[in-house]
C-alpha cells in the first residue's frame, strides 16, 4: 500500500506558521523529511512532540498559578471577570483559594461597573448575567470578597489605592487585561515610597491561565535613584531545545574548524572542562569546542543570537562567530582569549593573594571592584544579565586588566542563564531551577554585591558565620553578622574579618549591610542597589586611599589585611612597640593607647601573641569550658 505523504509546505499551511519555522519544530522533535515531503509516521510523530510541548506547558502553568496563589492576595478587576476565559480561569482558581484559606478580592466598584455595563447596547448581556450569579455564588461560599465602600465608582484609581495598601503587609497578584493600568501598577515597585511586598500583575490567557505582564522598561532600584535597565521589551523565556547535534568527530588540536572569515586551524590546548576544550587560535582568540553531549540545537541557537549581537568590550570574551566542523555541523564559538588569574583561586586566601600579587594593597582591591563593575555595567546597558556571577570566570592581570570568561551561560533576550553559584544566588531564587525563568536585575544585584563584599573580605562571603553552615540556608535566613553602627554583629566568623570590615568606611558598611540584612532599605529584590551606585561607593573609596586620606586617619587601612580594629585617636595609631607573635610568627603592633592600658592593670602582661591568635585563644577556652 502507498504510504500517505503531505509537503512540508502544505503541513506549515494547515498549521498557520511560515515553512521555516516548521523545518526547526521538525529538527526538533527529531523528523527528517524525505525531500521536503512528510509520511503518516512522521505527522504522527510530530503530533505527538507538540501534545507533549503543551502538556507541559499546561503543568508548568498550573505550577505557576499554585506558587502565586499560595504567596499572594489575589485582586482581579472588571475586565478579566468578564474575558471568555475567566470560568475556565476560575474552576483551577478555587481549589487553590480553598486550599490556602484564601478568597479572590474584588474592589467594590467592580458591581457599579457591571450594572453601567448592563445598561449599554452593545455589551455582551448573557456573559455579564452568567458572571454576575457566578461571583454571587463564590461571595456566599466566601471565595470572594468585595472591598470598598458600597456605591464607590470603581476606577483604576481606586484599583490602585487598594493596591497600595496591600502592598505595605503582603504580596499581591493583580489580574487585569488593561495595559496601561498594569504598568502603572508594576510602577509601584519601584517607588522609594512603597517599601512593603512584591506586586506581581498577571492577564488571563487563552487557555485559562495566567500570563504575567512585564515592565516595559527593567530597572535596579537604589537609596536615591534607578539606574536605567535599557528600555527595552521583557523577553519572553526561550526553553532549551535539548535536542543533540549529531557530530561524527570534534575537531582537536591541529585540526581545522570553517568560521564566517574561512578555516581555521586549532592551536595548543589551553584548558578543559565540563562543557568543552580551549585552543588557541594564535591571532588573540580562542575556540571553544564544546563536547559531543553538550551540542544541542538550543545552544546553537543562543549562541547565533549572542554572536549576532556583536558586542565588543576589551576583557569580555563575548561569542564573535561560530564554530562549524567540516560537514557543516556546529562545534563551538571563537572568543577573546583571556589572561589572567582566577579571581579565586588567585585572590580569595591571604597565601594565594600574596603569592599572585605580591605588591598589592588595598588601594588595589579597590581599583579591581571599579574595573569590575565597568564592565557589568556595559553588559548590563546592552540589556544583558551575567546569571551566574563566578569568581572562577574572572581572570585578574592587574586592578585594570580583567577579563569575563564562559559569557556563553550569560541571559540574553528571551535565552535564561542556566546556571549558578549558590553563595551569589539571591534568596527569592535559592533552590530553583535557572533553566526555567528569567533573572531579574534585582537578583543580579544580590549577586554583584556579594562579590564585592567577598573582594573586600578576600574569599569571605557574606553570611559566613562562626560554626559554619550550610551557604543556602544562610543566605534563605538573611542574617548578617558584621556590626554597623548601633547595631552589634553575632556569630562574626572567627579570625581577622573583624578587622577588615572594621576599616571599612562607614557609608561602604551601610551599604553592605543594608543589602545583607533581612528587614534593611536594600534587601528586598526591588530595592537592591544599583551597579551605578556601587560603582559611586567604589570610586569614592578609591578616592580617599589613593590620596591618602584614610591612611592618614589609621596607616592599617591602607593594607589588605589589617591586624587591629580601625582606630582614630592619635594616641590609638601611635606605635609604642613592636612585636613578633610566639604562637604565627606574625608581626603585631602595640600602640600607646593599648601600652596604657597594660601598664595600668596590676595583672596584665603586654600581649606576646598578635590580636588573631589571642581571639583564637579565648575560642578555645570558651568551647573547653563549655
Amino acid at each position: 500500500m502507498e504510504r500517505m505523504m503531505i509537503a512540508v509546505g502544505q503541513c506549515a499551511k494547515a498549521m498557520k506558521m511560515e515553512q521555516e519555522e516548521l523545518e526547526r519544530l521538525l529538527a526538533r522533535c527529531g523528523v527528517c523529511p524525505t525531500g521536503d515531503l512528510l509520511d503518516q509516521t512522521q505527522v504522527n510523530t510530530l503530533m505527538r512532540y507538540l501534545e507533549q510541548q503543551q502538556g507541559q506547558s499546561r503543568a508548568r502553568a498550573q505550577e505557576n498559578l499554585e506558587r502565586l496563589v499560595g504567596r499572594c492576595a489575589v485582586l482581579i478587576d472588571t475586565c478579566s471577570l468578564l474575558h471568555t476565559e475567566f470560568p475556565t480561569l476560575m474552576s483551577r482558581l478555587v481549589p487553590l483559594l480553598m486550599e490556602n484559606n484564601k478568597a479572590l478580592i474584588i474592589p467594590s466598584g467592580v458591581a457599579a461597573e457591571l450594572q453601567r455595563l448592563s445598561g449599554r447596547a452593545d455589551a455582551p448581556h448573557e456573559q455579564l448575567c452568567t458572571v454576575v450569579k457566578q461571583v454571587a455564588a463564590l461571595r456566599k461560599e466566601g471565595l470572594v470578597s468585595v472591598l470598598g465602600e458600597t456605591g464607590e465608582t470603581f476606577g483604576d484609581k481606586q484599583l490602585l489605592a487598594v493596591a497600595t495598601r496591600f502592598l505595605t503587609s503582603t504580596e499581591l497578584l493583580v489580574i487585569t487585561q488593561d495595559v496601561k493600568l498594569s504598568r502603572d501598577l508594576l510602577h509601584l515597585n519601584e517607588l522609594g515610597s512603597v517599601r512593603g511586598k512584591r506586586l506581581t500583575v498577571c492577564r488571563i490567557n487563552s487557555y485559562g491561565y495566567l500570563s504575567r505582564f512585564l515592565p516595559q522598561e527593567k530597572r535596579f532600584a537604589g537609596s536615591d535613584s534607578h539606574a536605567r535597565w535599557g528600555s527595552r521589551e521583557q523577553a519572553v523565556l526561550v526553553e532549551e531545545n535539548r535536542t543533540l547535534i549529531p557530530v561524527d568527530h570534534t575537531p582537536g588540536q591541529g585540526e581545522t574548524v570553517c568560521a564566517a572569515g574561512g578555516i581555521l586551524r586549532l592551536g595548543a590546548k589551553i584548558a578543559s572542562g565540563g562543557e568543552g576544550t580551549i585552543y588557541d587560535l594564535g591571532d588573540g582568540t580562542v575556540a571553544k569546542l564544546y563536547h559531543a553531549g553538550k551540542l544541542t540545537v538550543g545552544r546553537q541557537e543562543k549562541l547565533e543570537k549572542m554572536a549576532a549581537a556583536g558586542l565588543s568590550c576589551p576583557g569580555i570574551c563575548w561569542p564573535q562567530e561560530l564554530l562549524y566542523d567540516q560537514n557543516g555541523c556546529f562545534v563551538g564559538y571563537r572568543m577573546q582569549k583571556a589572561k589572567g588569574r582566577e579571581l579565586q583561586r588567585g585572590l580569595f586566601t591571604r597565601p594565594a593573594l600574596e603569592k599572585t600579587f605580591p605588591d598589592w594593597k588595598k588601594v588595589d582591591m579597590v581599583r579591581l571592584c571599579v574595573t569590575i563593575l565597568e564592565k557589568i555595567r556595559f553588559l548590563h546597558e546592552q540589556g544583558i544579565i551575567l546569571g551566574d556571577i563566578n569568581p572562577l570566570n574572572i581572570l585578574v592581570a592587574s586592578p585594570e586588566k580583567v577579563w569575563f570568561v564562559d559569557c556563553d551561560s550569560y541571559q540574553i533576550g528571551g535565552y535564561p542563564c542556566p546556571v549558578g553559584t549558590v553563595r551569589f544566588t539571591a534568596p527569592e531564587i535559592q533552590k530553583k531551577d535557572f533553566s526555567t525563568f528569567l533573572r531579574t536585575p534585582g537578583n543580579e544585584a544580590f549577586a554583584v554585591a556579594t562579590l564585592l563584599f567577598m573582594i573586600m573580605l578576600p574569599g569571605k562571603s557574606p553570611y559566613a558565620q562562626q560554626g559554619g553552615g550550610d551557604p543556602g540556608a544562610s543566605i534563605l535566613e538573611m542574617d548578617f553578622p558584621y556590626p554597623c553602627g548601633e547595631i552589634r554583629g553575632k556569630n562574626l566568623p572567627e579570625g581577622a574579618w573583624r578587622y577588615l570590615w572594621s576599616h571599612l568606611p562607614r557609608y561602604l558598611k551601610n551599604d553592605f549591610h543594608d543589602t545583607f540584612q533581612r528587614g534593611g532599605r536594600y534587601s528586598e529584590e526591588h530595592t537592591r542597589l544599583s551597579v551605578e551606585h556601587w560603582l559611586d561607593d567604589f570610586r569614592r573609596y578609591y578616592d580617599l586611599l589613593a590620596t591618602g586620606k584614610l591612611v592618614e586617619q589609621d596607616p592599617q587601612s591602607g593594607e589588605i589585611f589589617p591586624n587591629r580594629l580601625k582606630t582614630i585617636r592619635a594616641e590609638e595609631r601611635t606605635v609604642r612597640e613592636s612585636r613578633v607573635c610566639v604562637e604565627c610568627g606574625e608581626g603585631f603592633d602595640i600602640t600607646e593607647g593599648e601600652w596604657e592600658f597594660y601598664r595600668q592593670s596590676p595583672v596584665m602582661k603586654l600581649p606576646r601573641r598578635c590580636p588573631t591568635c589571642r581571639s583564637l585563644r579565648k575560642i578555645m577556652r570558651s568551647s573547653e569550658r563549655a
